[in-house]
């Protein structure tokens, strides 16, 4: 199932719902809930904070079997970031001595079992699996 939301943290708790009635429908376990509401949450209002003249809805598409679920966001005429690229961050560090950011593109990359980076003509699709077993 897709849906575009409005480039808005006001949009949330719509994406919320949105993704709660699929993984409801499939009555997965809030061990897969939470990390996939998590990675959905952390990227989307990335792309809102890092793009925030950018008036182009967000693409969220969700696909769920019993194996596993992909969800993919598409953010519209923005530049390359690439999400699955290595962050420097340094989480047994002294909070005074860390850097600001990065951190929740680094649980993402802990939480989900795989994460999939694509641009091309200003657009870019990030893509997260989470299995169920």
């Amino acid at each position: 199932m897709h849906k575009k939301f409005v480039r808005s943290y006001d949009s949330l708790e719509a994406i919320y719902e949105f993704t709660e009635n699929i993984l409801a429908s499939r009555n997965f376990a809030q061990a897969i809930k939470f990390p996939v509401h998590f990675a959905m949450e952390e990227l989307f209002t990335n792309m809102v904070k890092y793009n925030p003249g950018n008036v182009n809805d967000i693409l969220l598409d969700i696909r769920a079997s019993n194996e596993s679920i992909t969800v993919s966001l598409t953010d519209f005429d923005v530049d390359a970031f690439d999400v699955t690229s290595s962050r420097d961050i340094k989480i047994d560090a002294p909070l005074e001595q860390r850097k600001v950011g990065g951190l929740g593109l680094h649980l993402i990359q802990k939480m989900v079992d795989t994460l999939k980076y694509e641009y091309s003509d200003r657009q870019s699709t990030v893509t997260f699996t989470k299995g169920t077993g």
